[in-house]
């Protein structure tokens, strides 16, 4: 049986290759755990959702950020959430629990994070090709 660290840092290397769009590239990455230590889960998961006038989402790069979240989060394993969700039903989720469990979602969601920044990959990575 493999441990919660083993299950972060293998759902996070799977983002490895993933572009994280935006003006920084990966660094969004490293940003999304401040807004959620700053300003809590639910209000960094409402700006990631906040729609754009054309249908798109006005923070692309948060949104795909939380798409990874909410992937580990309903992973075997974790098992936050029953299952996959778009984020929008994600933040239904989180506004009618308890506030235990949005304690609970909030911690794991930090802890995975440690991973995912670690391993996301930036702009300037994929024009050198290297990951140093």
């Amino acid at each position: 049986m493999k441990n919660l660290d083993q299950i972060r840092a293998a759902n996070a290397i799977r983002h490895q290759n993933t572009v994280f769009p935006g003006a920084e590239g990966g660094e969004v990455v490293k940003k999304v755990p401040t807004m959620i230590r700053d300003n809590g889960m639910l209000a960094a998961a409402a700006f990631a959702a906040e729609p754009k006038g054309n249908g798109n989402y006005k923070n692309p790069g948060h949104k795909k950020v939380f798409d990874c979240i909410i992937e580990h989060l309903a992973s075997n394993g974790v098992n936050s959430l029953e299952r996959a969700m778009p984020l929008e039903d994600f933040i239904r989720f989180l506004m009618g629990g308890d506030s235990a469990v949005l304690r609970n979602i909030t911690t794991e969601s930090m802890e995975y994070l440690n991973y995912l920044r670690r391993f996301a990959r930036k702009k300037e990575d994929e024009k050198h090709g290297s990951r140093e």
